[in-house]
């Protein structure tokens, strides 16, 4: 029950430190392989990752001990982080027992550093802990504003192991529920997983480089196949999400190009975490709506609820009447509505309502056409998030599975509505790819 219940609280930590590592370190080639991005390699990563021998934490307890139950501001917290011995219980002065936390389970490791500053970003105000009111907070910033007060509850009360109410998550609650997640490190040349593998997690790259290569049959008519480089990923960049999306094996083989640290995140919390389920309720469709619409909606879905938890999106309010873009605009941003309700009109025509968790504006950045329709704020406010054509680009060539997924929305929409593809909008989600 306890990693059932605190999984959205693993993705959500997971989705932090990607995101900052993301912003950090942008990729050392905008201008990619469109065909084997990304998605093409995901991850299983159970090769000979070494460990990397770092020290053992004699950790939560004293994490509890010294930070979490008294609140201490964040100056103490880096001291905590960096130097204080007293606190991991002996050693040297320079912190060297608390550079990398062990994982009980695993035996891998997470810098100190890494937790401390996705720790921040629950806690910004350095109370020393994470409240439920915290943690719906940076769940909604992630995209997962539906999240129910029941389950917000449940989750802090299983992470909250140390605190007596239950209502607090202290900071060695929080190691103790990132033991997990896993860092793994892998030699140059080792195969991380191979083409046709299961899949059994989504990764970040947070040092080193990787081939991504694809397994063709040879000619000839021998039987035999032979490897392809299709693309390269470096630090900062993620992967496997192809296979978990679409409930497949894995699309290719990943080897280092050289020595390698990759951060991992289990099946099951991606799927808590990354994987917008669909609840059957939603925005209102127009009449005579057809199956493939339907279809592509309900699968466009979990497309966008990946998208937010691993872009960092802009956010914008409308009012009542106002436009988020008119009829032969240039698109340059794609769109999801966190708030409020939203018509698509084309020709004074109304081709849709839209509302919380709905999409629109994809295909004017996929296809590089003008939009095709006006999307206006129908009800008293709105509340959007969005991103620019270079980021909507750049997501589009990570993830092939996130790609198909919006391109199929567009096309299925273009061909319900031809003369207002664009943002005829989604229930659900949409999301781009590359």
């Amino acid at each position: 029950r306890f990693r059932e219940s605190t999984a959205p609280l693993r993705a959500a930590v997971f989705a932090t430190i990607l995101q900052q590592h993301v912003n950090e370190r942008p990729l050392a080639d905008e201008g990619g392989n469109g065909g084997g991005n990304g998605g093409g390699g995901d991850g299983r990563g159970d090769g000979g990752g070494d460990g990397g021998g770092a020290d053992s934490l004699a950790a939560s307890n004293g994490a509890r001990a010294g930070y979490g139950g008294f609140g201490l501001p964040w100056a103490r917290v880096s001291s905590f982080l960096g130097g204080g011995a007293e606190h991991a219980g002996g050693g040297g002065g320079d912190g060297a027992a608390l550079r990398k936390f062990e994982s009980r389970r695993s035996g891998r490791m997470l810098e100190a550093s890494m937790l401390g500053e996705a720790f921040k970003v629950f806690d910004p105000d350095g109370k020393g802990y994470i409240t439920e009111d915290d943690l719906g907070r940076v769940m909604a910033s992630l995209g997962k504003s539906d999240a129910s007060a029941q389950e917000l509850h449940e989750t802090m009360a299983q992470a909250a192991r140390a605190d007596r109410e239950h209502k607090r998550v202290l900071y060695g609650d929080f190691i103790e529920l990132m033991s997990s997640t896993e860092r793994r490190r892998f030699r140059e040349g080792e195969v991380m997983f191979r083409q046709g593998d299961p899949a059994d997690g989504f990764y970040l790259l947070l040092s080193g480089s990787i081939d991504v290569i694809k397994q063709e049959e040879e000619g000839g008519g021998g039987g035999g196949k032979s490897g392809r480089t299709v693309d390269t990923l470096f630090a900062g960049e993620y992967f496997g999400e192809t296979a978990l999306l679409s409930h497949a094996p894995r699309q290719a083989t990943m080897r280092c190009r050289e020595p390698v640290e990759v951060l991992r995140l289990s099946r099951e919390d991606f799927e808590a975490g990354f994987v917008q389920q669909s609840t059957g309720g939603g925005a209102a469709r127009p009449c005579g709506k057809t199956e493939a619409m339907a279809s592509a909606e309900a699968t466009a879905r979990q497309a966008l609820g990946f998208i937010q938890m691993v872009s960092s999106m802009q956010r914008s309010t409308l009012r009542h009447g106002e436009t988020a873009f008119v009829e032969g605009d240039v698109g340059d941003r794609f769109f999801i509505i966190e708030d409020g309700h939203i018509t698509v009109e084309s020709n004074g025509v109304v081709l849709n309502n839209l509302e919380a968790g709905g999409c629109f504006g994809e295909l004017a950045l996929l296809t590089g056409a003008p939009r095709n329709a006006t999307v206006r704020c129908t009800s008293e406010r709105c509340r959007l998030l969005s991103m620019g054509v270079a980021d909507f680009s750049r997501l589009m060539r990570r993830s092939a599975a996130v790609h198909s997924d919006i391109e199929t929305l567009a096309r299925t929409r273009s061909a319900t509505h031809p003369a207002a593809g664009d943002p005829h909008g989604t229930q659900g989600h949409a999301a781009a790819k590359g």
